[in-house]
């Protein structure tokens, strides 16, 4: 059986060429509180990050 990790619940609206998007951090679940201050996130083959506040 193997454990389900939890992720971050950031969320930041990204533009695109066709409009804005939302994209969800994909680190896990309390990286922020841990000392990990920026968000992760993939559009594509794009990253995303943006700081936690």
């Amino acid at each position: 059986m193997s454990a389900v990790m939890e992720i971050c619940t950031a969320v930041k609206t990204t533009p695109t060429a066709s409009g804005d998007v939302e994209v969800r951090c994909t680190k896990p679940a309390g990286h922020a509180e841990r000392g990990d201050r920026q968000h992760e996130a993939k559009l594509g083959a794009f990253p995303v990050r943006w700081p936690a506040s």
